[in-house]
């Protein structure tokens, strides 16, 4: 994959979080069993598992932080997160997780209740009150759906026209016939280009465009999604890590006995029956009798494996698609939604993309920061210039959309998820046909190489995703070694 300009956009509040991870030394007590390779929830709590069944375990992380994905803005206000935002109810394996380490869960349902129901719609260079939308002139949905948003029109649609209702067997070989795009299923559906560039494209949840989504990868998301709301209680939670969600892993990765070494950027890995190498691109070697590895395939392809894994376990690698998304967190000098009346957060068809306010504040209702989700094309758009180019770039859009933001907004953070060479894009997505042809073998053991991370998960997603594949490989891993 050729990486932007940017070829690694981090936080312009970026700190090393070395001093809150254990620290970086050499191995020097005697050759490892297991080497994970990662240090997010899916390596670390990989090597936790392996440990504490009797395994020395070595940790290589590239990131100069511990995380991976989860990616706490510790410096900004409220600490905002950067990666992975909540957790509900349905995330059992994380809040157990949580519970293990110390971590306490706090509940931010009263705080972020209002970002979806009461964000305000730009469509082109007007706000459009949501009660004046059904009959505006710009609407391209036909009879009762003019009267959905277009952030619900594709819900609306799946939940209707699901051509299979049991979803937590979306990558079940019955459903191969349903391994096509999404905008082939829409349009079957009646729908136009420009109700699926609107009502799908813009702000895109998953891939780029329609195109590039298989409609078994929705069925993936549709699923995880009735699982939370049938979680859902009186004590339903929407919850984050007190402190930031970076807080988890920093917290694993402490209880950690072996060594964890920072800056190990992979460049090759060997394996045969017997063990395993993996050579970083610092020159050093280190050799177990199994390797997991939970880096996205969307950098793993970068790295050299011998021998190559079987063909469609490579193919997987090399062409697993990934959703591309850049964020800019801003901080407001003044609450200028208080001046023009309207919701903090937006929806809008343009290069804002999706504005969410984060009330992380002495209230409910305080702000404390504001975050741009730019996603799909207009992510890509974005990153063809520089930081510094597309932060002006935001800035003049927020005031040419909202007047009364003017003067008022500086930008605290950029994080491309697309230019960060060890993500390459934020979570991955089956395109048309892969589910089909790919998905069986492409976290198969190759020799005494192993595979997890979110994008190797069945059941679950997110956070989620990452520790049920930790469950899967750890068990793939003792099984081999006895």
């Amino acid at each position: 994959m050729t990486l932007s300009r940017r070829d690694f956009l981090i936080s312009s509040a970026a700190t090393s979080f070395a001093s809150l991870a254990p620290g970086v030394h050499a191995a020097g007590n005697g050759q490892p069993d297991v080497i994970v390779i990662g240090a997010g929830l899916s390596g670390l709590e990989t090597a936790l598992t392996l440990e504490e069944s009797g395994f020395k375990v070595l940790v290589l992380e590239g990131r100069r932080r511990i995380g991976g994905r989860l990616y706490t803005l510790f410096d900004l206000p409220g600490h905002p997160e950067a990666g992975g935002n909540t957790v509900s109810n349905a995330y059992g394996r994380t809040l157990a997780a949580a519970q293990r380490n110390g971590v306490e869960i706090v509940n931010l349902a009263p705080r972020t209740s209002g970002n979806r129901a009461g964000q305000a719609l730009f469509i082109g260079d007007e706000h459009v009150p949501l009660a004046d939308w059904a009959a505006h002139p710009r609407n391209p949905f036909t009879g009762d759906q003019r009267k959905l948003p277009p952030w619900g029109w594709a819900a609306a649609i799946f939940q209707q026209h699901m051509p299979f209702k049991d979803l937590a067997n979306w990558h079940d070989a019955a459903h191969a016939q349903h391994d096509i795009s999404v905008h082939d299923f829409l349009s079957a559906q009646g729908a136009t280009d420009a109700q699926i560039r609107l009502g799908y494209d813009t702000n895109i949840a998953y891939g780029t465009t329609a195109h590039d989504v298989s409609l078994l990868q929705q069925a993936s998301a549709n699923h995880w999604q009735a699982v939370n709301r049938s979680a859902a209680t009186t004590d339903f939670l929407l919850g984050a890590c007190k402190g930031g969600n970076q807080n988890l892993p920093i917290a694993m990765a402490r209880r950690l006995k072996g060594d964890l070494l920072q800056g190990k950027r992979v460049a090759a890995i060997e394996a045969d029956a017997t063990g395993a190498v993996v050579r970083c691109a610092d020159g050093s070697r280190h050799s177990a009798k199994a390797v997991v590895c939970s880096m996205p395939f969307s950098t793993l392809r970068n790295v050299t494996i011998d021998p190559l894994p079987s063909a469609l376990q490579h193919k997987a690698i090399q062409t697993l698609g990934y959703l591309p998304i850049t964020q800019f967190h801003l901080l407001a000098k003044k609450p200028f939604w208080e001046t023009d009346g309207l919701s903090p957060s937006m929806w809008t068809d343009g290069p804002l993309g999706m504005v969410l306010a984060q009330r992380f504040g002495r209230s409910d209702s305080e702000v404390t920061s504001l975050t741009v989700w730019c996603r799909g094309l207009n992510g890509l758009s974005i990153d063809r210039f520089d930081v510094e180019e597309s932060k002006r770039m935001i800035l003049d859009e927020f005031a040419r959309l909202r007047p009364a933001s003017k003067g008022l907004l500086t930008v605290g953070a950029v994080h491309s998820w697309t230019a960060d060479p060890f993500a390459a894009g934020s979570w991955a997505i089956f395109q048309p046909g892969q589910v089909r042809e790919l998905r069986a073998a492409m976290a198969m053991p190759h020799q005494r190489l192993f595979f997890c991370g979110e994008h190797t998960a069945l059941g679950s997603r997110g956070f989620e995703g990452a520790f049920e594949s930790a469950e899967r490989v750890s068990l793939e891993v003792l099984t081999a070694l006895g």
